[in-house]
């Protein structure tokens, strides 16, 4: 839903003329880290799509000004593998770019049980460990929840 709304503003924001003037929009950064605490339920969503499961991260792509680096895991909390984040575009910090990867895997239903995340921001500091579960029984809608945090 996040990405849609984003591809909605990308054409009035293209016509926008870009000038050397034109000021950074990112938050700053004690703002960033108080929404995304406040969207941690939202930062890992799961979809069942054609017989495969998906599993989404546009949460945090929305809101990478400001991240250094996402650390996450499959059916383990390990923590071994870090996302791909797309440069900061600080003139319109929130939107995603076509190409960003949005999606980990497409995965035999049911064979991603929990996905571990903790993200370090662009100070170092880091989010407590964070375990998301798919939601059980909502057929294809795109649904995730916060089971666990350390």
């Amino acid at each position: 839903m996040g990405r849609l709304w984003m591809m909605a503003l990308l054409p009035v924001l293209a016509s926008v003329p870009a000038k050397a003037e034109q000021q950074s929009r990112v938050m700053p950064l004690e703002q960033v880290k108080s929404i995304l605490e406040a969207t941690k339920d939202s930062w890992v969503a799961y979809r069942i799509y054609e017989g495969r499961q998906y599993y989404y991260v546009t949460h945090l792509l929305s809101w990478r000004c400001g991240i250094k680096q996402v650390r996450y895991s499959e059916n383990s909390d390990a923590l071994d593998k870090t996302w791909p984040l797309p440069e900061c575009n600080k003139l319109i910090p929130n939107s995603i770019p076509n190409d960003a990867k949005i999606y980990a895997v497409r995965a035999k239903t049911g064979s991603i049980k929990t996905v571990t995340i903790q993200v370090e921001f662009d100070d170092g500091t880091t989010s407590p460990v964070r375990i998301y579960e798919p939601c059980e029984g909502v057929g294809e809608a795109t649904c995730g929840y916060l089971k666990e945090e350390r």
